[in-house]
């Protein structure tokens, strides 16, 4: 079973604690974002766990318990997203230099073939031209072949709330030019550097451009660890390539805040304010009387179904 923590929520950056408290006990309530009324409970223990996916744009709060987990057993890998926006569109996010440090003291932890660089989403904008992209690209990639030999792009998914801010004008996606200009700008880039490149969720064949069609948390890096994997039965997204995982994260409880974020659907201010305690078996919230729990056993368990919100 794959743990992924998470798309919904960055766990390492702001619940850390609660992490490593559901880690201790050995399971996690995780409810269904879809039937609000059902909540799962998640093994956690290392003979069900095969692999912890933390997705994250700051991970410096889960370094010191790297050795805790290590000594629990636990394989990790680190997904982590470093993007060239300013406090404008990132507003809750660290110094990306200070962040690429901890990255470089992870990769010298679990080992750069578990460390992976996101450059997600691609914008374009008054100030996110083609020419803003190649020089911010080429000189995170500099930075991230410190510590690791891959990494994930995609081109922004306008739907739901992001029609709105679209519609505002701060960002829009990439024309077709400007996809074909990205791609063997980043190419090239990547390969100077000895990256691999990949695309998440391309609705385009970008094999031209030497770019790989590979998910996120895919069947060939955990060939490569050695960590069983099963397919998924129906992607989440169309295009997605990624293998089935189970997610513990609750939406609406990152405090980043960026604006192109599908993750957060409410205010802000709002967002901020809905403290948990790390010591709750539920990253946030409690089980109510009427709740139903069903138990996720492991490794053949059903993925939880992750929800796109509107």
């Amino acid at each position: 079973m794959i743990i992924c923590a998470s798309r919904r929520t960055d766990i390492p950056a702001f619940h850390s604690g609660w992490m490593m408290n559901r880690l201790r006990a050995g399971y996690a309530l995780v409810r269904n974002p879809v039937s609000r009324t059902t909540v799962h409970r998640v093994d956690l223990s290392r003979r069900n766990v095969d692999c912890i996916v933390f997705m994250t744009k700051d991970p410096r709060p889960m370094v010191p318990h790297m050795g805790e987990i290590a000594s629990m057993g636990h394989v990790c890998v680190f997904q982590v997203t470093m993007t060239p926006y300013g406090r404008d569109m990132e507003p809750g996010v660290g110094f990306k230099a200070d962040i690429s440090d901890a990255c470089a003291d992870l990769a010298d932890r679990i080992g750069r073939d578990r460390m992976v660089w996101r450059y997600d989403p691609v914008l374009m904008g008054r100030t996110m031209s083609p020419e803003y992209h190649r020089r911010k690209f080429e000189m995170l990639c500099r930075e991230a072949s410190r510590w690791t030999d891959r990494c994930v792009f995609s081109f922004v998914d306008i739907y739901g709330k992001l029609v709105g801010v679209e519609g505002s004008g701060l960002f829009r996606r990439p024309t077709r030019s400007e996809e074909d200009d990205f791609c063997r700008m980043a190419s090239r880039a990547a390969d100077e550097y000895g990256i691999s490149l990949s695309c998440c969720c391309s609705k385009r064949d970008l094999s031209a451009f030497g770019i790989e069609p590979r998910g996120c948390v895919d069947a060939a890096m955990m060939r490569s660890l050695d960590i069983p994997y099963e397919t998924q039965d129906s992607p989440v997204r169309d295009g997605c390539r990624c293998v089935r995982s189970i997610d513990i994260g609750e939406y609406d409880t990152c405090a980043h805040g960026c604006v192109y974020c599908y993750a957060n659907r409410g205010d802000p201010a709002a967002r901020r304010s809905r403290l948990y305690c790390q010591e709750t078996e539920l990253l946030w919230g409690a089980v109510m009387p009427r709740d139903r729990l069903v138990d996720i056993p492991g490794r053949t368990a059903s993925r939880l179904g992750d929800f796109r919100p509107l």
